[in-house]
């Protein structure tokens, strides 16, 4: 053991059990008091090697009865076909998610938004906003959200920088409880590359989104870009998976 470690010596340490252990992102690696124990050392100066590794995107530190040292490596892990917003979703991970409104108009429907929203056609009129999200600080992703205009009255008076989500149950009562998601990989064109601060060409992570309520009634359609190399998305399923193949004769 080191007689006087110093933040760099410890962090090492840190990475070293990290290694040892095989912990994989989201990981725990264990609480402050009990690292500090096991390397002989003043919290105090385990604060200080977690504050280079958190900047570095090597741990995250949560807060709360679930909370503790867990192992990262930069990216927000999201899971597919999920109704809860970014916002929790980041919050949850110890990340802090904000966002800038690019653009925010009221406009007639696209055969699409007809088509996948159930807009009747007396009344077609949908909001279409265009946020750029950030995670601490740095582009995260590029999100573009069309909401049917008669069940969102008045919706661009609202604080469209924070979760929509919240404006929905709060505001309107509506409660998205079903999404259908696909995932596609596209390439950055030059205004993405742009918003972004990624070269042109770069892969980006597309998902289509369409949210329906208690009554399956759509209210959301969303196409969310992300970095590719900002998120990782999950899927877990408790039940039965049944693969087919065909077989030759």
């Amino acid at each position: 053991m080191l007689t006087h470690p110093t933040a760099d010596d410890v962090a090492r340490r840190i990475r070293a059990v990290i290694r040892a252990r095989e912990l994989r992102p989201g990981e725990k690696l264990g609480s402050e008091r009990a690292l500090a124990e096991s390397f002989g050392i003043s919290r105090t100066l385990l604060r200080l090697a977690l504050e280079q590794l958190e900047q570095t995107h090597e741990i995250v530190r949560r807060i709360g009865r679930s909370g503790g040292i867990v192992v990262s490596d930069g990216k927000l892990e999201r899971s597919l076909n999920t109704v809860e917003s970014l916002t929790q979703i980041a919050r949850r991970q110890g990340w802090r998610l904000t966002s800038t409104v690019l653009s925010a108009t009221l406009t007639p429907g696209s055969a699409a938004d007809r088509r996948l929203l159930w807009l009747p056609e007396d009344r077609s009129m949908i909001y279409r906003i265009i946020r750029l999200r950030m995670l601490n600080g740095t582009p995260l992703s590029l999100e573009e959200t069309h909401l049917p205009a008669y069940r969102f009255a008045r919706f661009l008076d609202l604080d469209l920088t924070t979760s929509f989500y919240g404006h929905f149950e709060d505001v309107y009562g509506i409660h998205p409880k079903f999404v259908d998601e696909t995932l596609d990989v596209t390439a950055a064109d030059s205004e993405q590359a742009n918003l972004l601060g990624t070269a042109e060409g770069a892969p980006l992570l597309c998902i289509h989104r369409i949210a329906a309520d208690a009554h399956s009634v759509p209210c959301e359609r969303a196409i969310d870009t992300y970095l590719a190399d900002r998120m990782r998305f999950t899927m877990h399923h408790s039940g039965f998976v049944r693969l087919s193949a065909t077989r030759a004769q």
